[in-house]
């Protein structure tokens, strides 16, 4: 499946990252993770208009410099969203906790059934933890690209 992440987003950015292409650095995507390196800055509102469904806004005590965090839903698979200032805060301070989260499965939360995050992606300042397959992630960042 080829993905494209164009610019959109709060900032823009004229950069597209296709992650099958033959250029693509394997690195950037393993079976549970990609990273997305654009200069995108984006804010709930981008998500939502793509079609995220936010239901759960979260404290961000436990998420050093972030500065949002979602708990919700995309085409009926589960989703957390947390935002940093850049693609490189989220990267310094949000992919340690994404692959702990990732690792340890079920995450429980008040009022819910435990979830499972089993993958996650970074794409220009966020980290998203998707549930059960990479793929899921890559579903909602197509839609943030049209």
């Amino acid at each position: 499946m080829l993905v494209l992440v164009s610019a959109c987003g709060s900032e823009s950015a004229d950069s597209v990252a296709s992650l099958d292409s033959p250029d693509a650095d394997d690195s950037a995507k393993s079976e549970n993770s990609m990273i997305v390196a654009n200069d995108n800055v984006y804010v709930i509102d981008d998500f939502t208009s793509a079609g995220y469904k936010a239901v759960t806004h979260f404290d961000l005590d436990t998420l050093p410099e972030a500065n949002d965090a979602w708990y919700g839903f995309y085409s009926q698979k589960d989703f957390e969203l947390r935002f940093y200032e850049s693609h490189e805060a989220a990267l310094e301070h949000g992919l340690e906790s994404a692959e702990i989260a990732v690792g340890k499965g079920a995450v429980g939360y008040s009022k819910q059934p435990p979830l499972r995050f089993d993958a996650y992606a970074i794409v220009g300042n966020v980290v998203m933890l998707c549930e059960l397959a990479l793929e899921s992630c890559e579903s909602l960042i197509a839609e943030l690209s049209e």
